[in-house]
């Protein structure tokens, strides 16, 4: 399975280089394989854990058997805030996209940091309040609009905006998990943004020939797109 996300600002991004290397100092890595389960629902340990290198995917199963892909975390990303802060048990289901590394904080030394350093603190709020505007829009998003245009939105936050033809190593099955709907639904809308020329379908990928008409298409679906865009 592979999640789509666009690329967000990190705990490391907001941190001084020194502070990254306390937090570092103060956990343990742990090297995990690709698809190797990192924590599961209801696990009670209670730290912070920072992403090191490669990706890590959350979601959970529902009662029916499916499954619905939450979040995507890149190198520098954290997770773990609310065992802290919430003395909740884990609330998703993690496991390595790719290789990857996770450094693991352990509660009392992360707290002690937390209460030392203020650039933990503040940048721990503004991740809380970007997560918080991203969950906001991922719900407005899937109550206007149809699901094409959702699909369409989801390719566009993988592209690389730089690049004037993209390929983006995913399957539809993984769409339909991203965005909570049937492979069904997927299927049409893949073949009416194909049948617009905006992106050619293949085994295990999408091609998106040209990103900039991909972007009007978006654009043209939805005017509140992207405040910052």
């Amino acid at each position: 399975m592979r999640i789509l996300r666009e690329t967000a600002v990190t705990l490391a991004d907001l941190l001084p280089d020194e502070v990254m290397a306390q937090l570092e100092a103060a956990g343990s890595i742990r090297a995990y394989s690709d698809g190797q389960v990192i924590q599961q629902r209801g696990d009670s340990w209670t730290g912070l854990s920072i992403v090191k290198t490669g990706q890590i995917a959350a979601g959970n199963h529902g009662d029916d058997g499916s499954f619905l892909a939450s979040a995507l975390l890149r190198a520098g990303e954290c997770y773990g805030e609310v065992t802290l802060f919430l003395n909740t048990p884990r609330t998703h289901s993690l496991w390595a996209q790719g290789a990857a590394q996770v450094i693991h904080i352990d509660g009392p030394r992360f707290l002690a940091l937390f209460e030392s350093e203020p650039h933990i603190s503040r940048a721990l709020m503004t991740l809380t309040m970007m997560r918080n505007q991203e969950l906001l829009e991922y719900m407005d998003v899937q109550r206007r609009l149809p699901v094409v245009a959702q699909v369409a939105r989801l390719l566009l936050s993988a592209a690389d905006m730089s690049q004037a033809q993209n390929v983006i190593m995913c399957r539809q099955e993984d769409l339909a998990i991203m965005l909570g709907v049937s492979r069904v639904a997927i299927g049409k809308a893949l073949k009416k943004l194909e049948s617009d020329h905006l992106v050619d379908v293949g085994y295990g990928r999408i091609t998106l020939p040209d990103v900039s008409r991909l972007l009007e298409r978006v654009r043209s679906d939805d005017p509140l797109y992207s405040l910052n865009s």
